[in-house]
């Protein structure tokens, strides 16, 4: 009974499809054209139906016959007309639509953002045509306001930013997400969008870059491998292998990356270290290598019930085995040395289901461990000596599941509800041996649970003119060791289009921010014989308020004002130490770090030989904290900052970056940071039919990208200067192949982890 259950099944499902037409839409760069319109007629010119082409440029009509034409319109292209017999349409390219006026010629121009339910949707494969970009990841940082700071992106006006893979966060960490993104092509993306506030249904707080790949809709095979050299004082490189089969109705990905990881860091310390009214001059200068092989795997499947329901579920795994660290210190207060080798694994498992009635669940669960030791010996200008052996770990378990519901209301309301439930259980450990010196050792093993519950209600309202409004509350319930917290999230969004050239967006925004779990426990790392890194336990998180208002001129242009305030703001921070000569960092809690300025993004164009994209930030900046040590500070500065970001494009095949970057100078705390420049060229080659690529980059030319530190603050006087070996220099060869479509289809988818 339940094999005839099947087979009937079965041809149902192949009698729906059959219905189907199916097709793509080009132009003549073979791009895809999204948001045109395609219209279905008997070949009397009778009416049947119409549909609207995807980001990919696909489009369905959910009808069938013999023969039909299709009227295919788009206000960028000139109108075509087709006659077909087969169900697959085949790819149908359009033609720009020139504008001649007495003499003079007007072009149509692709729209560079687009403004949908208060989110800017941006063609993420539009927006990396001819840029020097091989991934995702180096994609999203030609957003406009996006840039990397560091290793992580960053929004201009905005605290944090979080990156979500089709609309759900995951509890992977920042670096594991990168890595997965870093391997993504971008053919994989349908488009991106840019969020200051982030709706409920989202399950995260504040600004955030939804990343949303593309369904599996036909039957086709594709691959990328790729090969990557890097030289950063040492070379490195690593090989990338992705692979997608799809039909109609599923899909398979596997991801496989393996790295071959070194990396070279030199810093120069001065400190003038004043202990019961003696002032000592410390030098000294610390080399810090690393070393070690890295492997990502991801495989996912994608099973389409019909058009409207899907579920698809994920495997990402990370695997470090045998990471080598190495810290050689020299100067005139000690010389030593410090080992530690490192064990990494991390397994994440994502199922998320969305239905054609609102209905959208989905669960998450990583497993991190983490093994290290450590080996340290110092000899002291006195004559003294100080070491020890000591052995740690973490272990994480993390459990995430949601569920959402809209509703469509009269008048084009939405009402939407939904609820979410993370658990995560931290387990870490230090045990010291062979410990001799004077040196503060302290064996710890603490379990560590938190638990959050939130739940929320939305309600949105889109009007017939392309404005759009939002609000929405969510409740949580946060809890972990013995820290309990009930608090409520407000966020709003209106969106005003005036005119397709006039947009006004208006977005109020709540965030909270949790500290790290390592940061949390008691334990002390020793970097050196001067330098510690004390955990903070009863660190608490950060609650940000964002308020930001943005005026789109010719969805092109966008000037932005933006107001953030964080209370229980943490980050880490040097201090003196007046009990000893130490050098001590650790994570605490300030009164509030303030921000408000303003932001401009200007692209800009040069016949078709220059694409440019002008970003300035101007913003003051504000530090408060009444219990740092003994030394409370209130601090101000206004910082700025200029990117002109350019790509010349010689021909169809061929395209050269230059993009310069400069930052007045910052505060963080005590600390002053000097100003940095950085400056970025690179080219990219693509030939054998755009199925190879070859690109070169250089980052920071001149080497300055990385800022001197300085402290000059009640007693405390320090400088850093750690701007060595940042410049880099990379080398990547791509090459894609697949594209196979059947055209007649017979009866038959851990910012908180480390130490």
């Amino acid at each position: 009974m339940r094999i005839k259950t099947g087979i009937l099944l079965l041809f149902c499902a192949i009698s729906i499809q059959a219905q189907n037409i199916t097709g793509k839409i080009i132009d003549r760069e073979q791009q895809p054209i999204d948001g045109a319109t395609v219209i279905l007629q008997t070949m009397d010119s009778t009416y049947i139906s119409a549909s609207i082409s995807n980001a990919d440029g696909t489009f369905i009509l959910h009808n069938q016959l013999e023969v039909y034409r299709l009227i295919v319109q788009h206000l960028l292209y000139q109108t075509k007309q087709i006659t077909a017999r087969n169900k697959d349409a085949g790819i149908i390219q359009l033609e720009s639509k020139d504008y001649a006026l007495a003499e003079v010629l007007v072009k149509a121009e692709r729209p560079f953002v687009k403004v949908e339910n208060g989110r800017l949707g941006y063609n993420l494969s539009v927006l990396a045509t001819d840029k020097v970009v091989n991934n995702t990841y180096e994609a999203l940082t030609k957003l406009p306001g996006v840039s990397e700071n560091r290793g992580a992106l960053t929004l201009a006006g905005a605290n944090k930013l979080t990156v979500l893979l089709n609309g759900k966060p995951t509890t992977m960490d920042e670096a594991q997400l990168e890595t997965l993104l870093r391997n993504t092509p971008i053919s994989r993306v349908e488009k991106v969008e840019v969020m200051y506030s982030a709706p409920p249904e989202y399950h995260i707080r504040g600004a955030a870059i939804n990343v949303i790949l593309k369904r599996s809709n036909d039957y086709s095979f594709q691959g990328e491998v790729t090969a990557n050299y890097k030289n950063q004082y040492f070379n490195s490189g690593d090989m990338n292998g992705n692979f997608r089969l799809s039909t109609p109705k599923m899909a398979f990905d596997v991801m496989y990356e393996v790295n071959d990881t070194k990396n070279m860091e030199y810093i120069d310390l001065y400190s003038k270290h004043t202990l019961k009214g003696q002032v000592y001059d410390i030098q000294q200068n610390e080399q810090l290598r690393s070393k070690y092989w890295n492997h990502n795997l991801r495989t996912a499947f994608e099973y389409n019930f019909n058009e409207k329901n899907n579920i698809n579920i994920a495997y990402t795994g990370s695997y470090t085995p045998d990471q080598y660290n190495n810290s050689r210190t020299t100067g005139n207060f000690q010389t030593g040395n410090v080992d530690k080798y490192i064990r990494n694994r991390m397994h994440n498992i994502t199922l998320q289901y969305h239905s054609g009635y609102g209905l959208e669940a989905g669960a998450d669960y990583t497993h991190y461990t983490s093994d290290h030791n450590q080996n340290l010996h110092t000899d002291f200008q006195d004559g003294s000596q100080s070491q020890f052996y000591m052995v740690g770990g973490q272990r994480i378990d993390r459990y995430s599941i949601y569920a959402d519901q809209k509703h469509s209301l009269p008048e084009k309301w939405n009402l939407g509800y939904g609820a979410s439930f993370r658990f995560a259980k931290d387990r870490d450990s230090q045990t010291y041996d062979q410990v001799t010196g004077n040196i503060q050792t302290q064996n710890t093993n603490s379990n560590l649970n938190e638990q959050s519950a939130n739940f929320y209600v939305s309600l949105s309202k889109d009007y017939t003119t392309g404005t759009s409004m939002s609000v929405s509350a969510t409740g949580e319930y946060y809890t972990i060791g013995n820290y309990h917290k009930w608090a409520i999230y407000p966020q709003a969004s209106l969106t005003y289009f005036k005119t397709p050239k006039h947009t006004f967006q208006l977005t109020l925004s709540t965030d909270k921010t949790y500290p790290g779990y390592w940061d949390m426990q008691s334990s002390v790392s020793y970097l050196n014989g001067y330098t510690e890194l004390w955990g903070t336990p009863g660190l608490k998180p950060m609650t940000t308020y964002n308020l930001n208002g943005s005026y789109i001129l010719k969805q092109k242009y966008i000037f932005s004002l933006f107001f953030m305030h964080s209370s229980d703001y943490f980050i880490q921070a040097a201090y003196q130490s007046t009990d000893r000569l130490a050098l001590i960092y650790k994570n605490m809690n300030w009164d509030y770090m303030r921000l408000w300025g303003a932001n401009i993004i200007v692209p800009f164009k040069t016949g078709n030989w220059l694409d440019s994209r002008l970003t300035l930030v101007g913003m003051q900046m504000q530090q408060r904290c009444d219990d740092f040590y003994d030394i409370p500070f209130n601090r101000k500065k206004w910082i700025f900052n200029a990117s002109l970001d350019n790509t010349f494009k010689v021909n169809k095949n061929l395209a050269f970056e230059l993009i310069g970057d400069v930052q007045t100078p910052a505060i963080q705390g005590t600390f002053d940071i000097e100003s940095i420049f950085n400056l970025t060229a690179g080219v990219k080659w693509s030939f054998a039919k755009d199925k190879m690529s070859l690109s070169a980059r250089c980052n920071d030319i001149f080497n300055i990208g990385m800022p001197k530190i300085k402290v000059r603050f009640k007693g405390q006087h320090l400088d850093m200067n750690s701007a060595f070996y940042s410049r880099t220099f990379t080398l990547h060869f791509s090459y894609r192949f697949g594209g196979y479509k059947k055209r007649d289809i017979k009866k038959v988818d851990t910012s908180r982890f480390g130490h």
